[in-house]
């Protein structure tokens, strides 16, 4: 998936999860209830949801250097 046309490829197989996302609910864990709410850093989990984001580090960052 890293390779040339990579990217495609990460897609078809997230879509693949978003088919199946109510059996993978059921067979992650007990009280996904009280964990995925939507409410914090997780999606509801009744909808299947997936975005792209960068992920910024402090190696991202520039800082100014003390001269």
């Amino acid at each position: 998936m890293r390779a040339d046309g990579g990217y495609e490829e990460i897609k078809k197989a997230i879509e693949k999860l978003g088919k199946r996302h109510k059996e993978h609910i059921v067979a992650y864990a007990e009280g996904n209830e009280r964990r995925l709410t939507g409410k914090h850093e997780t999606a509801n989990m009744t909808n299947f949801k997936w975005v792209i984001k960068k992920l910024i580090t402090s190696e991202d960052t520039q800082f100014d250097k003390p001269s």
